[in-house]
């Protein structure tokens, strides 16, 4: 059987590592090891690891210095010695088939890199309140225009080493920025089954009130692309939509600056990106008075930019 790796990047999720760890163990797929970066975690994270560790699939990294799940993720991917990898959150389980299922579709898809799963939208004890509605069939090369992976995601690890790998840079929106990395190396395949349990948690770095800095990370992703993509001929987004994607990152800042109160900043931000086209500024300034008028009386924060 060809070995599967689970990589986990942790940081204070202790408490629910155990539901985790015991997710893998439970797999009807016996060829895995699991490789649980932990990112300098200040709860009793290492304290729950470590009786598991007897088991010498299972592994730790420690970080000496909070870097951040990318970081993490990027440790814990470097480690890993399996065909396959599968991106599981620290808060988060599988299904017992989980991975079977998934290495079966690469094994029939070879020129796959990305093969991803439906999931159960779970609350905070884990408990399945419905199937998720993000997860979407693969549009060929379309994935910079539509977003539509979801968890379980998981790649051949020969093509990951065909990128630059996770980008320590990304504080959110990690996964989106390997998703697109991955999908100029090899195809996408998505696989409708729910076999992965998604934690309702309002402190994962892409819920509750981080789902603000996430969009941002979001488009900052897609513009790292955009540029890579510019070299290398892959499909691309437009001038004119790389251009909508900046004065939607800008609404975004707006609303962040306005609120603390950072005005010199917010507009700053705004002769940043128009000084150098003048016809921007007319683009821009009529939302940012918008974005002013909205907050204040307490209309939606920030529009669309599009």
């Amino acid at each position: 059987m060809e070995l599967f790796s689970v990589i986990v990047a942790n940081y204070n999720n202790g408490k629910y590592l155990p539901e985790l760890i015991e997710s893998v163990k439970s797999q009807t797929y016996t060829s895995w090891e699991l490789i649980i970066s932990d990112d300098k975690s200040t709860d009793d994270s290492l304290e729950i690891i470590e009786p598991y560790l007897s088991d010498r699939r299972i592994k730790l990294i420690r970080h000496k210095t909070n870097m951040g799940a990318a970081a993490a993720f990027r440790s814990a991917c470097e480690a890993a010695t399996g065909i396959y990898v599968g991106m599981l959150g620290a808060d988060d389980a599988l299904l017992p088939g989980a991975i079977e299922s998934v290495v079966s579709v690469h094994q029939k898809y070879t020129e796959a890199s990305l093969v991803y799963t439906n999931y159960f939208q779970c609350d905070e004890t884990l408990k399945i309140i419905r199937i998720g509605e993000i997860s979407k069939e693969p549009i060929p090369g379309k994935l910079i225009y539509n977003f539509f992976v979801s968890n379980f995601a998981t790649f051949k690890k020969s093509k990951y080493t065909e990128t630059e790998g996770f980008n320590p840079f990304f504080k959110r929106a990690l996964d989106q920025d390997i998703f697109l990395k991955l999908d100029e190396v090899g195809d996408i395949v998505y696989l409708p089954e729910p076999l992965y349990l998604y934690r309702s948690n309002l402190n994962g770095i892409s819920q509750g009130t981080n789902g603000i800095l996430a969009t941002q990370y979001h488009i900052q992703a897609v513009v790292h692309a955009y540029y890579r993509r510019k070299k290398s001929g892959y499909n691309n987004i437009s001038y004119r939509e790389y251009r909508e994607l900046l004065v939607e990152y800008c609404m975004k800042e707006i609303h962040i600056n306005y609120k603390k109160k950072k005005y010199i900043n917010t507009f700053a931000r705004l002769v940043q990106l128009t000084t150098f086209n003048i016809k921007y500024l007319r683009y821009f300034m009529p939302r940012y008075f918008a974005q002013i008028i909205n907050y204040k009386f307490g209309a939606m924060p920030f529009a669309s930019g599009r």
